[in-house]
C-alpha cells in the first residue's frame, strides 16, 4: 500500500479541491491573466481541479489504471519528483505554447506522461506489451493534434471542451522522462 501512497494522495487531492467547490477552482485553475499578474502556482494547482463529477471520476480512473501499472518498487521519492515534472511540464507547456488558452483545469495531461512513465519500468508487463501501450498513448496523442479529433465530444460528461494540447505536453513529459530513465538505466548496467 505504501508503494502506492504517492498515486492515492494525488487522487485525495483532486476529491478534496472538488468538495471545496467553486471557490477553491476559481483561486487554483490555469488562468492566464492572473498568472500573469504573479499567481505562478496556477501552472501547477490547476492539475488538481475538475470540471464536473464525471471529469474528476474519469481523471480518477485513469490515475488508479496507470498506479495500478506502476512499478511498486520505484522509490516514494522518485514518484513524487515524476510526477512535480508531469505537472510542472504540462503547465509551463500550456503557458508557453498554448498562448491562446485562457482557462485550464485538470489532471488529464499530465496522467498521459505518467502512464508512460507507470509501464516503462513495470515489472508486470513484457517489453513488447511496454512498448506497444507507450505506442498506444503516443497514437491517440497525435491523433488529438489533427483536425479528425473533435474536442467537444465528451463536452457532456466532462462538462466542457478537451484540451487535446495538455495531453500533448504530458505526453512529451512522460517521453522525457522514460528516456532518461533508459539512458540511466544503460549506462548503470553498462558499468556493471
Amino acid at each position: 500500500m505504501k508503494s502506492y501512497s504517492v498515486w492515492i494522495g494525488i487522487g485525495v487531492v483532486c476529491v478534496l479541491v472538488f468538495l471545496a467547490g467553486g471557490s477553491a477552482t476559481e483561486t487554483l485553475r490555469f488562468d492566464r491573466s492572473a498568472i500573469a499578474n504573479g499567481e505562478w502556482w496556477r501552472i501547477v494547482s490547476s492539475h488538481f481541479v475538475h470540471l464536473s463529477y464525471g471529469h474528476l471520476l474519469l481523471n480518477l480512473a485513469a490515475l488508479a489504471l496507470a498506479g495500478y501499472v506502476a512499478s511498486p518498487r520505484t522509490p516514494i521519492a522518485v514518484q513524487i519528483v515524476a510526477w512535480l515534472w508531469l505537472i510542472a511540464f504540462t503547465g509551463v507547456g500550456l503557458w508557453l505554447w498554448a498562448e491562446d488558452l485562457n482557462y485550464y483545469v485538470g489532471l488529464s495531461g499530465a496522467l498521459h506522461g505518467a502512464m508512460l512513465v507507470a509501464i516503462a519500468p513495470s515489472p508486470f508487463y513484457s517489453v513488447k506489451v511496454r512498448w506497444a501501450v507507450g505506442l498506444v498513448i503516443v497514437s491517440k496523442v497525435l491523433w488529438e493534434q489533427t483536425g479528425y479529433y473533435d474536442d467537444m465530444a465528451n463536452v457532456e460528461m466532462v462538462g466542457g471542451r478537451t484540451e487535446a494540447r495538455s495531453h500533448l505536453y504530458g505526453a512529451m513529459a512522460g517521453l522525457i522522462w522514460v528516456a532518461v530513465w533508459m539512458m540511466t538505466r544503460y549506462i548503470r548496467n553498462r558499468d556493471e
